[in-house]
């Protein structure tokens, strides 16, 4: 492959290469969506040398957030293995405290405070504690080995507490420089403003390791926020991660509490949680003449949700023009060089590559004498196919004897092999045990397809129906009212484990002391309580009221509402709320079977569990699963048609038996000759 240098720009002349190979090459990367090439500097590194490649924000944006489908690929098709270094910004800091020497104080002048740190120390920054609030001081800082030879090192630097929308306490100097002394001297003016007291001194070393960041412009969009806060979703690429966000705006001063949030659904439930949460502030003090910033905020790693950018402005407008970069640490390739590289990426379904290269990760990393080489423009590899997801997962397990399942619903999925999810229904709990462990999916050979369960994915709402005690049976609480909620077909007459009941009364203010009853357990008599508080609703709420309940499992509950004075309320519905598992297989196209029902199945042990995480961060395609119908193929042993007996029936089948064996030991009696 012959390359051409152009003023500014570097050529790829890839005729050279035949046509043929180069589609060959895509062909077997068909799973990899875009490529660019990869170009090495001139001349090129010696053979035994190593080059490094930059992974610029749009690469790291369409490949997988750990990097793990990048592949280098040579002419000839074969992978060059790389390390990956990310080389971050390092910092060590040292400390030391001062003890005060001399304090001095002049009225309506100045204050001074002379440090003795010990012993000579290195320094950058000075961090004191200033106890109190509403102050606003100017601060010079002088240093001196010998306590009476002084050295200015900061001149007019500012330390002041102010009660902004966020109040804002800032008392660190910032050296131009780093400083060598062992006696520090702060002189504070006190012209404008009473004195205030310094209780502690801090010199303070910050050794830094350069680092190398990308910076990349994010939108915002405004969101819905509530009474002094405003909300932003911040718009990035969806695999890029970041690990510091800038906040910049129109204002020439402000001071807000900004946290950054990852907005996540977790079983069928939203989740908000904190990234990131500082005090982000830009001030001038005009009247002192002071100014200070400090707009960045460290954010914690991401898992891929909806990130929300929240401002608290308490009383003051929102910021106008807000605007934030986001930025990270630049990830390298570092490899050895080879001709005609490609870089493949954009691969969902494949796992990182093992390479012995990985050994000296380590050393390469620290070695900073790496031969820089860019990347070409990106195109989209003209063989891709999107690969089916897990592909090294199987697609059948064990035979199952479908006929010890009592019922089925059909699955019909049409599309090509991949990760499918199906969220059961509340009436299938009714049918499965407990535990889940009678639950297979299986295809029309009768053979299963391992399956991931996620227990409490969603949740689903079942109709309750509701019938209110007549006034005559309440005489031991004549001003409660009581309801039967029993669960309705097609679960009824089984149990379901209730989580919640939704309630909707016609009247729209009321507070009253409610319990939810429901039958004791283990053969015991009476009922026991699954809720005891207060049914309340406030003016102007709307939508049902939800009582948590204990998820036991229940066929029937009693709600009994103490009215009090009131005029009783009316029930217009009820429902409960039961927690439903939702299962993710991969499938292809046919026909399958959900099988629910088996009393004796034990708990199946699938490969792809360990999968679990890859499996479950994927975006699977929902299916729904026909109407629940009895298994066609169950057939009941006969114990079991036994145990499904009415205990009537047992009854008189056992008096039955025993007078029939009464009748012939009779019988053998009498036929016996007598003596």
């Amino acid at each position: 492959m012959r390359r051409l240098r152009a003023p500014g720009v570097l050529l790829v002349l890839a005729g050279l290469v035949p046509v043929a190979a180069a589609a060959e090459v895509d062909d077997e990367r068909s799973a990899w969506r875009y490529r660019r090439s990869v170009v090495l500097p001139e001349p090129a590194p010696p053979a035994s040398g190593f080059a490094a490649l930059a992974i610029p924000p749009e690469v790291m944006s369409r490949a997988r957030p750990d990097l793990r489908d990048l592949r280098l690929v040579g002419e000839d098709g074969r992978e060059t293995p790389y390390v990956v270094d990310a080389r971050v910004e390092r910092a060590a800091t040292s400390r030391w405290s001062g003890v005060p020497a001399d304090i001095r104080r002049e009225a309506r002048v100045g204050s001074v405070w002379i440090v003795d740190l010990g012993e000579p120390r290195t320094f950058d920054r000075v961090v004191l504690t200033i106890p109190g609030s509403g102050f606003a001081k100017r601060v010079q800082a002088e240093v001196s080995n010998d306590g009476r030879r002084w050295d200015t090192v900061l001149r007019d630097a500012g330390v002041f507490d102010r009660p902004w929308t966020a109040p804002v306490h800032h008392t660190t100097l910032e050296l131009d420089k780093p400083a060598s002394a062992r006696y520090l001297r702060l002189r504070v003016d006190d012209r404008r403003s009473r004195p205030v007291d310094v209780t502690g001194v801090e010199a303070v070393l910050v050794r830094r390791e350069a680092g190398e960041r990308w910076r990349w412009p994010a939108a915002l969009t405004p969101l819905p926020g509530r009474e002094g806060v405003s909300r932003y979703r911040v718009e990035t690429p969806a695999g890029l991660g970041f690990s510091t966000l800038r906040l910049e705006s129109d204002d020439v001063a402000f001071s807000r509490r900004v946290r950054l949030l990852e907005v996540l659904e977790r079983n069928g439930r939203r989740e908000e949680r904190a990234l990131g949460s500082d005090v982000l502030y830009r001030l001038e003090l005009p009247e002192e003449d002071l100014a200070a910033e400090h707009v960045s905020l460290a954010v914690g790693p991401a898992e891929g949700g909806l990130r929300i950018l929240e401002v608290e402005d308490g009383d003051s407008p929102a910021l106008r023009r807000p605007r934030v970069e986001v930025s990270g640490p630049i990830r390298h390739l570092v490899f050895a060089p080879a001709p005609g590289l490609t870089l493949y990426y954009g691969n969902e379904s494949t796992r990182a590559p093992l390479y012995d290269l990985a050994s000296l990760r380590d050393r390469l990393g620290a070695s900073r004498a790496s031969a820089a080489a860019v990347l070409g423009a990106e195109a989209e590899n003209p063989r891709y196919r999107k690969p089916a997801p897990l592909p090294f997962a199987a697609l059948r397990g064990a035979q199952l004897p479908v006929d010890r399942w009592s019922r089925v619903r059909p699955i019909v999925i049409e599309g090509r092999e991949d990760l499918y999810t199906l969220t059961l229904a509340a009436a299938d709990l009714a049918v499965l045990r407990r535990d889940l462990g009678d639950l297979r999916i299986a295809d029309g050979a009768g053979r299963q397809l391992p399956y991931i369960l996620e227990a409490d994915a969603s949740e689903a709402r079942v109709e309750l129906r509701a019938v209110a005690e007549p006034d005559g049976e309440r005489r031991d609480r004549p001003s409660a009212s009581r309801y039967r909620l029993a669960l309705a077909a097609p679960v009824r007459p089984s149990t379901l484990p209730l989580r919640a009941l939704e309630l909707d009364f016609d009247a729209a203010f009321f507070s009253r002391p409610a319990r939810v009853l429901a039958p004791a357990q283990r053969a015991r008599r009476g009922e026991r309580a699954v809720f005891s508080g207060t049914l309340a609703r406030e003016a102007g709420a709307a939508g049902p009221l939800r009582v948590g309940l204990d998820g036991s499992p229940v066929a029937e509950l009693t709600l009994e509402v103490e009215e009090g004075d009131n005029a009783p309320l009316a029930l217009r519905r009820a429902a409960g709320v039961v927690a439903v598992p939702r299962v993710v297989f991969k499938a292809a196209a046919g026909r399958y079977r959900l099988l629910l029902g088996n009393s004796d199945a034990v708990q199946p042990r699938y490969d792809l569990a360990s999968l679990r995480r890859e499996a479950l961060a994927y975006s699977a395609v929902a299916v729904e699963a026909g109407p629940a119908q009895d298994n066609p193929a169950f057939r009941r042993r006969p114990w079991e048609r036994l145990a499904e007996a009415p205990p009537t029936l047992l009854l008189w089948s056992a008096l039955g038996g025993a007078v029939i064996v009464l009748l012939l030991l009779t019988a053998r009696v009498l036929r016996q000759p007598q003596a």
